[in-house]
């Protein structure tokens, strides 16, 4: 078992930490995560978030300290703006391991389940990818893990305390990434959890430290930032918590309540075909020990409350993820220790089938055989040659898993069937995508055509990565975007400029000052009738960007 965790510790640092210098940037939420922490740490003001120099009140700071004390560290680079999301991948892990094998009183258990969750594609997806989820959802995970520890020494009056004020911290951090959701999910999974316990009168008796202890950790920032930005409480709390979740035709990312349980098979993969024989797994012992009633409701109850929410993204569902993994992996094990297979080789066939499609579709599309797809093929013939690689190994994985005859094996196989292509993925990104999503090479080969009197123009999508590539936080906008609060504040309305004014300006200064534009390739094509020729122009095409100098 020591050679296992340490194989999973390797194959962490490979997959995790190895890749996340390798890929660029990409608009519009990565730049944003690393934009608002450079200016953090350019201009030493670390209590009120601000983008392109704007009042940027959505999200809370914890996220953007970490992603600053980050670019502190390891300097400006792709690399210092994603390892957060990295380690709390990794620290969900680890919490994951441990609660799963103290409470279920097995180190195998543990190692099953930590890597049925290193596994699911969107643990991974996200803990290479620069977003906010990851680092909320590790300090979720710690809070409900730690408040489950409280519990189950709760006759141990100081261990009792301890865990507690813990939870609390862990809160609190959470609290500060992304708002009210750092209380809303740990009481969604703890009341239901002690009302199945019958244990009532703990709902009450052990909510006060852990609130009290987050409300220690939040003060001191929540009154920094009252006291320089007055209007942050009032535009967070309505705007991104009672507008997003309650309001009707005016959330953002608005859907349906059935959103999440449409998408749920798709981001539990490879493990959606595995589910038959997890939950016959489950249902076949019951839900006998607290830890697993815990951690079903960890799952059940989060997920109706994200459904119940107006606005929905994929993202939101990550914290659920380390409950999923140890329901899961500890169902297929039981599954399997009856020495039944039945439902699991069902699941592993299923696997192979859709990898083997997708073997028969890459190839149709790297040959050329269905004309009208070849635009969407890789360019470059080694990108599709790793991606079949990677999908070779995944198959035969898949192949081995089904004819091995030990079950931990079995689900260690399988969750090793996706490890090439994860370790691939930074190469893989679409030719397509990477042009529309990637503005960074094109500013940075220019930035030398740019001094500090250059006036610098761009539409909202691309201007993130214009602040962050040419470290300018000066930047004119032609549309407001996200960015609509920070430019309607007192002094910063002259920094949003129509597309009518913009083509008078460079009309005016052309000979007299330098007016670069960072646009999209299709928009500009749509506008440059409206514009004198200019000066310079190089672009990445169609779909992709333009810089231009007039």
């Amino acid at each position: 078992m020591k050679s296992v965790i340490y194989l999973i510790l390797f194959i962490f640092l490979g997959l995790y930490i190895f890749p996340l210098g390798i890929r660029p940037l990409v608009i519009p939420d990565e730049v944003r995560y690393a934009e608002i922490p450079r200016e953090m740490v350019a201009s030493g003001d670390w209590i009120v978030p601000r983008l392109n120099g704007l009042l940027y009140f959505e999200k809370p700071v914890m996220g953007y300290w970490l992603n600053g004390l980050a670019i502190k560290f390891f300097g400006e680079t792709a690399f210092s703006v994603r390892i957060t999301s990295a380690l709390s991948a990794g620290f969900s892990a680890l919490m994951v391991f441990f609660l799963t094998q103290r409470f279920l009183n097995s180190r195998r258990k543990g190692i099953l389940a930590t890597s049925v969750f290193l596994t699911f594609f969107m643990v991974y997806g996200l803990g290479v990818f620069s977003l906010l989820d990851g680092m909320f959802s590790f300090f979720l995970t710690a809070c409900i893990g730690f408040f489950f520890l409280a519990w189950s020494c709760r006759d141990h009056p100081g261990s009792h305390r301890g865990y507690m004020v813990i939870a609390g911290i862990f809160c609190g951090f959470a609290f500060l990434t992304k708002g009210f959701l750092a209380f809303a999910v740990p009481v969604s999974v703890i009341v239901p959890f002690f009302l199945w316990e019958r244990d009532y009168k703990r709902i009450f008796t052990m909510s006060w430290i852990p609130i009290l202890v987050a409300l220690v950790v939040i003060l001191p920032w929540a009154l920094l930032v009252h006291l320089k930005a007055q209007d942050f409480w009032n535009f967070f709390f309505w705007n991104e918590h009672v507008k997003r979740f309650l309001s009707q035709g005016g959330a953002q990312h608005e859907e349906s309540f059935f959103y999440f349980f449409l998408v749920l098979p798709g981001i539990l993969f490879p493990w959606t075909f595995f589910t038959p024989a997890a939950i016959a797994g489950l249902g076949q012992k019951g839900m006998k020990t607290p830890f697993l009633r815990y951690a079903l409701c960890w799952f059940v109850f989060p997920f109706l409350l994200f459904s119940i929410s107006s606005g929905k993204l994929v993202t939101y569902l990550l914290p659920i993820f380390p409950a999923l993994g140890i329901l899961l992996a500890t169902g297929l094990d039981r599954y399997l220790e009856t020495q039944k297979s039945a439902w699991f080789d069902k699941g592993v066939m299923g696997l192979m089938g859709l990898v083997g499609l997708l073997i028969i579709a890459l190839v149709i599309l790297q040959t050329g055989m269905i004309e009208p797809l070849a635009p969407f093929a890789y360019v470059n013939q080694w990108k599709g040659g790793l991606f079949f690689a990677a999908l070779i190994a995944f198959f035969l994985l898949l192949k081995t898993s089904l004819n091995a005859r030990e079950h931990t094996q079995k689900i260690l196989l399988v969750a090793a069937a996706p490890l090439l292509l994860y370790l691939f993925a930074p190469f893989l990104v679409p030719d397509k995508t990477a042009l529309r999503k990637n503005p960074g090479a094109l500013i940075q080969r220019n930035q030398t055509r740019i001094n500090k009197e250059t006036l610098v123009f761009s539409p909202s999508t691309p201007v993130r990565a214009v602040c962050w590539f040419l470290k300018r936080d000066d930047v004119f906008m032609l549309d407001p975007g996200e960015l609509t609060y920070g430019l309607g504040q007192k002094g910063a309305k002259t920094r949003l400029v129509t597309y009518e004014d913009f083509y008078q300006l460079v009309r005016e200064n052309r000979g007299t000052q330098k007016v670069a534009l960072v646009i999209n390739q299709r928009n500009y094509d749509r506008i440059k009738t409206n514009l004198p020729e200019p000066v310079f122009l190089d672009s990445t095409g169609s779909n992709g960007f333009a810089f231009v100098l007039f």
